[in-house]
């Protein structure tokens, strides 16, 4: 598992930019897919939407997707928006269910 983690980290590291940017937009479209109202801030947006990409990318690593995407560069800044969608809406649901609005 620590090796894993290890891996997406560097992978992330590798285009800092391009992640935090999709991050940032993930993170708003899973917040407002669970709570279209309240809790809306950049900061937050950006915390889901990191925790999300690293979240959608540990399992695409995990389960050896990775390997399988590199033969499609053209799609892979789509597929990673949407394992970071993915990833964020799970933590966005995570964070209302726990504190609803």
């Amino acid at each position: 598992m620590q090796e894993i983690g290890q891996e997406v980290l560097a992978y992330l590291l590798g285009n800092p930019v391009l992640y935090v940017g999709i991050a940032f937009v993930a993170g708003f479209a899973g917040n407002k897919t669970v709570a279209y109202e309240g809790r809306s801030g950049l900061l937050l947006f950006l915390i889901v939407g990191l925790t999300g990409l690293f979240l959608g990318q540990f399992m695409v690593f995990f389960f050896g997707l990775h390997d399988y995407l590199e033969k499609l560069p053209e799609l892979r800044f789509l597929f990673d928006f949407i394992v970071a969608y993915i990833g964020s809406f799970i933590v966005a649901a995570i964070i209302h269910f726990i504190k609803p609005m």
